[in-house]
């Protein structure tokens, strides 16, 4: 019996058909991109089958009988749950779908169906606490310019903005404006890097790496930088814990490839606000995304229904 798994995040997404108890190594595919209209679910979604399907056929294997798409901004950025489910049984006639938030994916990788608060950090940054029954809180994911607070996004701005401020002789950091002109060119010409981008979380984002190098060599502003962005991501976690939600926190994403700079500021910060068990992550989304497709697959009546978390459809 052949599934599907999809997980579609800020910077890239990933997709992989295979058998039950099977972890494939996913296949790559393309970005979000978010418009004036919001993302282009539909489009984007119609782009990543057709390439699955294209391996389905190259590869022999039959129709998946069960899909689970995991996606970042569904709960703010996407209007039509419909139009997606729809672009699925156009390819996949039969097949049993869901549609998921990040946040459920990232928590069904991160501590299976117990419950609890995760808080995925990416570009972006989106938290949920549940039960997995009749608690479904979501904290922040509200995007790099009304929130995302602690993400890769705000962590690089920060980093850039910290470099602007030192060429403008207001403070900041001349390693990190040194890093910026490595990467960008002259400070006059950033602007227009970002701000005629639609991936411009990504472009964001994209200066992480300079910020954590720069901490690493003790560059004290971009120490401030990691460790204020590891706080907002603490705040998060605790703010999905509402009572009834089991009192356990994982945090994960790409920032956790920052290392201990971001875990262990993580840490303090959560237990500094009270008595919580912090869990390494089991897995990432695309994780959950094969967990939730097995669930979908052999136990339909089991898989969580609570749109707009999460919302299943059996033809």
């Amino acid at each position: 019996m052949t599934l599907a798994a999809i997980d579609i995040g800020g910077t890239g997404s990933r997709y992989a058909l295979f058998e039950h108890g099977v972890r494939p190594v996913p296949e790559i595919g393309p970005a979000i991109r978010v418009g004036r209209s919001g993302i282009d679910a539909e489009k984007m979604l119609r782009e990543i089958l057709e390439g699955a399907e294209s391996r389905r056929i190259s590869t022999g294997v039959v129709r998946p009988s069960a899909v689970v798409v995991g996606m970042s901004g569904l709960l703010a950025l996407v209007d039509t749950v419909g139009d997606i489910t729809a672009v699925i049984q156009e390819v996949w006639p039969g097949a049993k779908t869901a549609l998921a938030s990040d946040s459920v994916t990232a928590m069904v990788g991160a501590l299976g169906f117990i419950g609890g608060g995760v808080v995925a950090a990416g570009t972006g940054v989106v938290g949920l606490g549940t039960d997995f029954e009749n608690i479904w809180h979501r904290v922040d994911g509200w995007g790099h310019v009304l929130g995302d607070d602690g993400g890769g996004a705000w962590l690089g701005a920060a980093g850039l903005k910290a470099g602007l401020r030192a060429h403008d002789g207001r403070g900041g950091s001349v390693l990190l404006l040194k890093a910026l002109m490595d990467r960008f060119g002259a400070p006059e010409k950033l602007p227009r890097q970002i701000y005629t981008r639609e991936d411009r979380a990504g472009v964001l984002a994209s200066f992480v790496p300079e910020v954590v190098r720069a901490a690493e060599a003790g560059d004290v502003i971009a120490e401030q930088i990691v460790s204020r962005a590891a706080e907002l991501l603490a705040e998060t976690a605790i703010a999905c814990l509402l009572d009834g939600v089991p009192k356990r926190v994982s945090l994960v994403g790409g920032l956790r490839q920052i290392g201990a700079p971001i875990l262990e500021s993580f840490a303090r910060a959560v237990h500094a606000r009270g008595d919580f068990e912090i869990v390494e992550p089991a897995g990432d989304p695309m994780s959950g995304a094969f967990a939730l497709a097995e669930l979908l697959s052999t136990d339909p009546d089991r898989m969580p229904h609570r749109p707009p978390y999460i919302t299943k459809e059996i033809p």
